[in-house]
């Protein structure tokens, strides 16, 4: 099935905004063809995806002006349930989108509650884990998935639907370069079988050859729209004024972790896992104060496993050894020495307005000692002190937490995919941070897929292996 959709003079505000999030928006989207959103953080991609399946107006309150219409049909003249039937969506966020706790049953759930046929739903939930590389994961509890398969499930609950019109806001952020691999095989897929595809990204360079339409967003409004072959085709001069993220695969030498001892963190003998599935399994790592330590390896290999032993938020098996600047830290004494960006901001926001996130938990004398408006600015998040955090763009929520993480300046500070949803400046602006608190020697540890990011950010790499069946069927040892 396929799906043409259109957009008219289309202007919405949102009811908490003074400004408007999208600017007189209008485009043509055509079947077998897919349309990419770029353009910096908060310049109102999402919005446009929102608009386009139904979100808005029927979700986000605000004024709307304009058209909206997917196969001739007005978005805003029909119920919720049937304009989200047209389309099929990736966010930015795949949590925010699961409804069961398994594989299995958030695939079903669509046609289920679409009335299909026990059959038809069957033959769906196999045509859609087939696509999206998900087979192994059915009947898998989805919150013991890695962020990155996390995404691929949500993938395969956007295409279970058949609804021929695909919408991803920023699907390559937590994945890896294999997976990123496998998701450009889904869209080439999908586009070839004529489907009509939407997708706002930042990180361009796996999109390379699919990208028939480039529409370059600003403040809500459409700066420049560029064909596929012109958008990979500028110079870097010219991605540079457009503030686009890199055109082609990064090429990196990865710095090679020395394992000597010294000040840091150091686990001896580390071993986890959940039930009898073993996670993690390493004689020792060791992350120095004063470099910037990044955790690399396949999705599920347990980065964020370890990110949440290091803050003390998980507690290894027994046997298991930690030491920070050569004493033995137990999991409260690492909790109050660290300080984590996870890679679902959304857990981490609490407060009323963006201000009081920055210094929420912190004693009134560590808030008074807070710099609030210096660590808005340097995060370009200026202006938004009175905003609710949860009214934010992704990329200014990710910003927004790695500003309270500073707040706290703490010892360790782990960043779990920190540049999700992020543009080419607002990159560069966190990789300064991230190597300023590394020189004022600090342990650093940061886990990312992003290969852009990483060439900038490291000073030495950890690889993570996928541990195999075998490795998994160890037991804890008590």
């Amino acid at each position: 099935m396929s799906r043409s959709a259109s957009a008219r003079a289309v202007t919405f505000t949102h009811t908490s905004a003074d400004v408007p999030a999208i600017v007189d928006f209008s485009f043509e989207f055509r079947p077998g063809t897919v349309t990419l959103l770029c353009g910096a953080s908060g310049s109102g991609k999402s919005t446009v995806l929102r608009m386009l399946n139904g979100l808005v107006p029927h979700v986000d309150s605000g004024d709307l002006a304009g058209d909206v219409e997917v196969d001739g049909i007005r978005l805003a003249d029909v119920p919720l349930w049937r304009a989200g039937g047209m389309s099929g969506t990736v966010f930015q966020n795949p949590r925010t989108q699961f409804f069961t706790s398994d594989v299995t049953n958030e695939l079903a759930f669509g046609p289920e509650n679409a009335g299909l046929a026990p059959g038809d739903i069957d033959r769906r939930i196999s045509a859609a884990a087939r696509l999206a590389g998900i087979e192994e994961l059915l009947g898998r509890s989805l919150g013991k998935l890695s962020g990155g398969q996390q995404q691929r499930v949500a993938c395969g609950a956007a295409v279970v639907g058949e609804a021929g019109f695909y919408l991803f806001d920023e699907p390559s952020s937590n994945l890896s370069p294999d997976a990123i691999a496998d998701l450009r095989q889904i869209v080439t897929t999908l586009r070839a079988h004529g489907a009509t595809i939407v997708v706002a990204e930042h990180r361009l360079y796996w999109l390379a050859g699919l990208v028939d339409d480039a529409l370059v967003l600003s403040s809500g409004q459409i700066e420049r729209r560029l064909s596929g072959q012109q958008l990979f085709a500028l110079t870097e001069h010219e991605r540079l004024a457009l503030g686009l993220r890199t055109l082609a695969p990064p090429v990196v030498e990865l710095p090679a972790a020395n394992d000597s001892a010294g000040p840091g963190v150091v686990l001896t003998d580390l071993r986890f896992g959940y039930g009898k599935h073993l996670v993690l399994d390493e004689p020792e790592l060791h992350f120095p104060a004063g470099q910037v330590s990044v955790l690399t390896g396949p999705n599920g290999a347990g980065k964020t496993t370890l990110s949440r032993i290091l803050c003390g938020l998980a507690e290894p098996w027994a046997g298991t050894s930690i030491t920070l600047d050569g004493r033995k830290v137990d999991a409260r004494a690492r909790l109050a020495a660290s300080s984590l960006v996870m890679q679902d901001v959304h857990r981490q926001l609490f407060g009323s307005s963006v201000a009081e996130e920055i210094t929420l938990g912190l004693t009134e004398q560590q808030a008074q000692s807070v710099d609030v408006g210096g660590l808005l600015a340097d995060m370009d998040l200026a202006g938004l002190a009175e905003r609710h955090p949860l009214s934010l763009s992704g990329g200014q929520k990710q910003r927004l937490v790695i500003a309270a993480a500073l707040a706290r300046r703490c010892r360790i500070y782990l960043f779990d995919e920190p540049t999700s949803g992020v543009d080419h400046r607002h990159l560069q602006a966190i990789t300064a941070r991230i190597r300023s608190l590394a020189q004022a020697g600090n342990v650093i540890v940061v886990i990312t897929h992003d290969i852009e990011f990483l060439a900038q950010v490291a000073d030495r790499v950890v690889d993570l292996p996928l541990l195999t069946a075998t490795d998994s069927s160890r037991e804890e040892t008590r």
